[in-house]
């Protein structure tokens, strides 16, 4: 087990990616600190706790990694997931929902990193893990407000990379389309859910979608020693669709 004697705090922990980020995580031997816009998490397991947190919010970040030390004694590793994707083009997308995107998926991971560093400082080989997208290396038409959010969360990434080497390493992913529950539910909600089944896989040069356990290996590797020299980089885990 890779996270013996290691806490992450691993948000969006009640939902989709987020969530089996937290189980692999767990299985790997890790306390974890998950959070959320949610009251609970679906995750009960004694190494556990679950903060319900409004992370637009500086001081709602601060209480999560508090709780986490007071319930763990430290943080070794932060991992990024919580995130929205609101659709939408120039003309269509409203000035509040342009920002609702930015507060979400940017402001964020800013107030949870921010809140972090001075734990992660303490702790030798401390790991930030963002969850970026192939949409923020590579823009499709309809995600005028996703794609610069998580383009700005790829550089975010990248600063505090520089500017806490060599003592905090900080990585970006960049998932592709992943089988999420939501993505499921979107299929099956379909007419012909094997014909848009099939569209999604042929996106990408593996032919298939992402899965959950793809993002949750690519996070296991970017938080541990494994990769202890590897920082500031954006890891795409999306079939080919960034060569």
């Amino acid at each position: 087990m890779k996270f013996i004697g290691k806490v992450a705090v691993i948000t969006g922990a009640s939902s989709g990616i987020g969530e089996g980020v937290a189980k692999r995580f767990l299985e790997e031997g890790a306390k974890v600190v998950g959070c959320g816009i949610e009251a609970t998490a679906q995750i009960q397991h004694e190494n556990m706790v679950y903060i319900q947190a409004d992370l637009t919010q500086f001081d709602a970040a601060v209480q999560v990694i508090e709780a986490g030390r007071k319930a763990f004694g430290q943080i070794d590793i932060l991992v990024n997931c919580a995130g929205v994707t609101l659709t939408g083009n120039l003309e269509e997308t409203t000035t509040e929902n342009f920002t609702k995107q930015f507060d979400i998926n940017v402001v964020g991971v800013f107030n949870m990193c921010k809140a972090a560093i001075g734990e992660l400082k303490q702790q030798k080989g401390a790991a930030i893990v963002n969850i970026g997208s192939r949409l923020g290396v590579r823009p499709i038409p309809g995600r005028v407000s996703y794609c610069p959010s998580k383009a700005a969360v790829a550089m975010l990434t990248k600063c505090i990379a520089m500017e806490y080497a060599p003592f905090v390493r900080a990585n970006c992913i960049h998932p592709g389309l992943t089988e999420t529950p939501m993505i499921k539910d979107r299929i099956e909600g379909s007419g012909d859910p094997d014909k848009v089944r099939a569209e999604m896989a042929n996106m990408y040069l593996l032919k298939r979608m992402g899965t959950i356990e793809d993002i949750a290996n690519a996070a296991v590797y970017l938080a541990n020693e494994e990769s202890s020299f590897v920082t500031g980089e954006g890891i795409g885990v999306c079939g080919g669709d960034l060569i």
